[in-house]
């Protein structure tokens, strides 16, 4: 791990001297780098956790994939901070991103927190929710728009026709047993996703007070559903990694209608899995095993 952390720092010390671009990074260096700060975010220094957001935020704007999903995660957690310049960076960071590197599925649970802190006890924390909120639902149209109007279109999207379903993602539980702080939260992400993708679904990341919720649903005179759900088991097979998640999908007043399942996997394309590559490939077969369960919630709900 320290020598893991020492080619970190010797890279991302080029990259603050303006010469990174210019070359190339060390084998696995861009999971390396993200896993240190990631670690950085839990110091209980708070300026080591601004620090650590905005280095992320440059990663970020080149990378892809389950990179990018992880690094999103992070900062999005950020925004429950307990100190507010880290809750202000990581909110300034999304704006950012919002415009560059997320796409439509991931901003309505960014928008949903954005709302929240509108109410937050720091006066610019406040301030800032309340400007960047505009250019988040802006950027969400956008992006729908271009999805709809695009030949062929984006699949299963809720531009390419009015929602039916207001769809509330409620808690998330890990019983994978494989010890890591960001599984649920990536889980939780990649159901936003996939949900975000299912033609009629409207997916949110909090439930909403009951009273709310029936008054929400009757105005839209949408169905309601909430969602709860866990990592049932990550195994290994060889250079085979599978997941299995279960959802149980529950009506506006939280009774209990069906219960799914969701298998997948993922492996590495050649050679022998490492140690190091073990996490990415986990969050494939995670991701994989989410899109699988929404993929039953969807085949549920056209039966309603």
């Amino acid at each position: 791990m320290q020598a893991a952390s020492l080619r970190t720092r010797i890279w991302y010390g080029l990259v603050v001297l303006g010469i990174g671009a210019a070359v190339a990074p060390p084998a696995r260096a861009v999971d390396e780098r993200v896993s240190y700060l990631i670690e950085q975010l839990e110091e209980l220094n708070y300026r080591v956790r601004v620090q650590a957001v905005e280095s992320l935020e440059q990663i970020a704007v080149t990378a892809s994939g389950s990179d990018l999903q992880t690094i999103v995660a992070a900062i999005v957690a950020r925004l429950d901070d307990t100190n507010a310049l880290v809750r202000y960076t990581a909110a300034s960071t999304m704006i950012g991103l919002a415009r560059s590197s997320l796409h439509a599925a991931d901003l309505p649970p960014l928008i949903e927190k954005f709302e929240k802190l509108k109410q937050d006890s720091d006066a610019d924390v406040r301030r800032l929710a309340t400007d960047g909120l505009p250019s988040l639902q802006a950027r969400l149209e956008q992006l729908r728009g271009a999805s709809g109007s695009g030949s062929g279109g984006g699949s299963g999207s809720s531009s390419s026709q009015p929602p039916r379903f207001y769809v509330a993602v409620g808690q998330l539980g890990d019983g994978s047993g494989v010890g890591r702080d960001d599984f649920v939260t990536l889980a939780r992400q990649f159901l936003l996703e996939e949900l975000g993708r299912a033609a009629g679904v409207e997916p949110h990341g909090e439930i909403p007070a009951a009273q709310a919720f029936r008054e929400e649903l009757q105005r839209r005179n949408l169905i309601g559903f909430v969602l709860q759900g866990s990592i049932v088991s990550v195994t290994r097979t060889d250079n085979v990694i599978s997941a299995v998640v279960s959802l149980l999908v529950l009506d506006q007043d939280q009774n209990l209608r069906v219960m799914l399942r969701g298998n997948g996997s993922a492996q590495r394309r050649s050679g022998t899995l490492t140690d190091a590559e073990v996490p990415s490939v986990q969050t494939d077969a995670l991701r994989a095993a989410v899109r699988a369960a929404v993929g039953s919630l969807v085949g549920y709900l056209r039966e309603q």
